[in-house]
């Protein structure tokens, strides 16, 4: 597939489909999760899962941060025409994330009750968090490898067999869900036994596109180890701080609502963060799909071409903005229901509140593909603005002023305010950058 020179629209959507089946699946770990332990557990399962968003958020963030970061950089390079300078940035990469899974799973492992309870576990949700993160501890390095290898894959003409491998281990995570929750009866630690497993499959398939002919990714001895893991860091630092915002984003959420309110509140804001996690991870999906094709054009100067897919993923990410937001202000009961077994109190108190929330569905794709575009063309401050200004500066400070001001149930108009505000920010940040080049 010519990237260069071929026809946009086929190459774009090529690459879109398949990217939207791996952020699919990418998602599909944690909600199918939720949904077996809610479904088991009822609205207390649910809270738990809550409190364990952040930790995806942290895997899926650092997956981002190497893979994105390394294989834009690998594009570029290959679009300069340097292939040893690519294959580098893969090395560096790859190794990186495998030395920071090894960390990360450390320090789970003896400490997992503090980060639980920094995440907004309290006594009552604690055990059922820790009976999941003893699994989930384990998977952390086939979490980051799996992100990282896709990534690479896509870059390396394989965009459908990072897809496949996703699938494959979405669809062993669905199966195993049932199995382990309710035949074995293991409650929520089959879930994460489930979660561990599907994990490890997609690992395994996707070590496969190395013994294939088509393959052209090689590790190399870095020749400026410290350089290229700067470059690979920069690139993917901001879709990094979009991932680790959201957990933040969770936790302050999660300790907001406990200390506020109740676990049953808690329990719908579960359900609105896998929402929010299949959403942003769909959105990724548009970013990561026109990335390699915006990087490669951009590299060879061929503004025209990066203009069109520009405008080609912004116009996606409001479709789809509007399907979200549309399906969840219409069946927010069905939703509620889909992700636990409901009490009376939760399905009276729970459909105002996603309806609330749903506006947001509606404004942050657009940031999103905002960010992707500017990071895809090594404009890398304007991206990490878009991260911080949706994440840690405007949702974290209206999540205290909202409630502060107003009473509690402000808190669900944070991240509606929050989104509009970075969208109108973003919108006039690419209008100005296109106009430039």
């Amino acid at each position: 597939m010519d990237l260069l020179n071929g026809k946009i629209r086929p190459i774009y959507f090529n690459y879109l489909f398949a990217a939207l089946g791996s952020a699919l699946i990418v998602s599909i770990y944690t909600i199918v999760d939720m949904i077996a332990v809610g479904q088991s557990e009822g609205p207390l399962g649910s809270a738990a899962m809550a409190c364990l968003q952040p930790m995806f958020s942290l895997f899926i963030a650092l997956g981002l941060l190497f893979g994105i970061g390394g294989s834009v950089m690998l594009s570029i390079a290959r679009g300069r025409g340097d292939e040893d300078r690519g294959n580098r940035f893969f090395t560096v990469a790859t190794v990186a994330a495998l030395a920071v899974a090894a960390v990360i799973t450390l320090a789970f492992a003896l400490f997992r009750s503090f980060f639980l309870t920094l995440f907004g576990a309290d006594a009552e949700l604690l055990p059922y968090c820790m009976e999941y993160t003893y699994w989930l501890t384990m998977a952390v390095p086939f979490f980051l490898m799996a992100q990282v290898l896709a990534a690479f894959l896509r870059n390396d003409g394989a965009p459908v067999l990072a897809s496949v491998a996703s699938v494959v281990g979405g669809c062993f995570n669905i199966f195993g869900d049932v199995y382990f929750v309710f035949t074995l009866d293991m409650g929520i630690g089959g879930a994460g036994l489930a979660t561990f497993l599907g994990q490890v499959i997609s690992v395994a398939m996707l070590l496969v596109h190395f013994f294939r002919r088509k393959n052209t990714l090689r590790f190399v001895r870095p020749a400026r180890v410290w350089e290229d893991l700067k470059g690979v860091c920069s690139v993917g630092f901001s879709p990094f701080i979009v991932d680790i915002s959201l957990g933040v984003t969770i936790a302050i959420f999660n300790n907001q609502i406990i200390r506020l309110s109740d676990a049953e509140h808690l329990a719908i804001y579960g359900v609105i963060s896998n929402c929010i996690v299949l959403f942003q991870c769909l959105f990724y999906g548009v970013g990561q799909a026109a990335q390699p094709i915006i990087s490669i054009n951009h590299g060879a100067h061929k503004g025209d071409r990066v203009r069109r897919l520009v405008r080609l993923s912004l116009g996606t990410a409001v479709v789809m903005g509007v399907l979200f937001c549309g399906v969840t202000e219409l069946f927010p009961r069905a939703i509620i229901r889909m992700f636990m077994d409901a009490t009376d109190s939760v399905l009276a108190i729970g459909p105002s509140i996603l309806r609330t929330y749903a506006i947001s569905f509606l404004l942050m794709g657009v940031s999103i593909v905002a960010g992707y575009y500017f990071q895809s063309v090594m404009k890398n401050g304007r991206s990490l603005l878009i991260s911080l200004l949706r994440g840690f500066f405007f949702s974290a400070a209206l999540a205290f002023l909202l409630p502060a001001l107003f009473g509690f149930s402000a808190i669900w108009w944070a991240m509606p305010v929050a989104e509009l505000l970075t969208l109108i920010i973003s919108v006039v940040l690419v209008k100005k950058d296109l106009a430039a080049n």
